[in-house]
């Protein structure tokens, strides 16, 4: 097995030009970025040309699926079709971005960040979601990628909250290109047997991602999580997949970063420390396979 790569996810630089995100995570050694899922604001085909010169790539699509402020525009579950129907463009539009920069999938969350209730029920809300995946599952087919459901604690979203819960709706779905991915910080509060166990019950055929970041949402090995056996377990199932890390200095919030609140010394250190400290941690568990 290959080692695995390390990629930054852009949403935590905020407002930061696309250009000195690039620059940045380049300088810092990371093998690339997983792009923010806003195709609106983004020419893909000159972000491929700034990674390509950059000597990184572009792993993901991250969607981004934001709460009732956003007039639920990205809501799968909404009982009203005609909002389904425009979260359904979304993602097939993150999936035109995704051919442009030559990522390999597009993450979805099955329901709306920061609205933990449903809209009608979990029955009803849970077949929704099916049915509109289901509408995107040729089109990401017929542009060869997939498409990773991404589980959320339950403090923050109210369907989809563990690794188990994420592969029974995949298994609904029942399509080829649709995966699940794990979120370090989330799958510390829903993962009863801890991440390590939940990343083997996936297993390669089912995880496709990872989002990274330490039990206080700082960087891997601020905290108290164990890396070396997330990333054995991880060696275990020979993951196919990246790296993604998504960590928030102390002090700041995603609404910190997502509003470009976090001074770029303090991030781009924490973000130093977060690669040299899993390169460490890999190569460790490398010497023991």
């Amino acid at each position: 097995m290959e080692k695995i790569k390390f990629f930054v996810n852009s949403w935590i630089f905020g407002d930061c030009a696309i250009e000195r995100i690039i620059e940045r995570v380049s300088n810092l050694g990371y093998d690339g970025i997983e792009l923010v899922g806003e195709p609106d604001i983004y020419d893909g085909k000159k972000i491929k040309k700034l990674v390509s010169d950059a000597g990184i790539s572009i792993c993901s699509i991250c969607g981004m699926f934001p709460g009732p402020e956003e007039n639920d525009l990205r809501a799968l579950a909404h009982p009203d079709k005609k909002q389904r129907h425009a979260a359904i463009s979304y993602i097939k539009r993150c999936i035109d971005l995704a051919v442009q920069t030559d990522a390999r999938s597009v993450l979805v969350v099955p329901g709306l960040v920061g609205r933990p209730e449903f809209f009608v029920s979990r029955e009803n809300d849970f077949q929704l979601i099916v049915d509109s995946i289901s509408h995107v599952c040729e089109y990401a087919e017929k542009n060869k990628i997939f498409l990773t459901i991404e589980p959320i604690n339950r403090y923050e979203v109210g369907i989809i909250n563990s690794i188990s819960e994420a592969i029974e709706m995949a298994k609904k779905i029942n399509h080829p290109q649709v995966k699940i991915m794990g979120d370090t910080f989330h799958m510390q509060i829903e993962e009863a047997d801890g991440i390590p166990n939940a990343i083997r019950r996936a297993g390669k055929n089912w995880l496709y991602h990872l989002h990274a970041a330490d039990n206080t949402r700082q960087a891997p090995g601020k905290g108290t999580m164990n890396w070396r056996e997330i990333l054995r377990a991880l060696y275990d199932i020979k993951y196919t997949g990246v790296m993604s890390l998504e960590p928030l200095p102390k002090g700041a919030s995603p609404y910190d970063a997502r509003k470009g609140k976090i001074p770029e010394e303090i991030l781009d250190k924490e973000l130093s420390f977060a690669l040299s400290y899993l390169k460490l941690q890999q190569d460790i568990v490398r010497q023991h396979i």
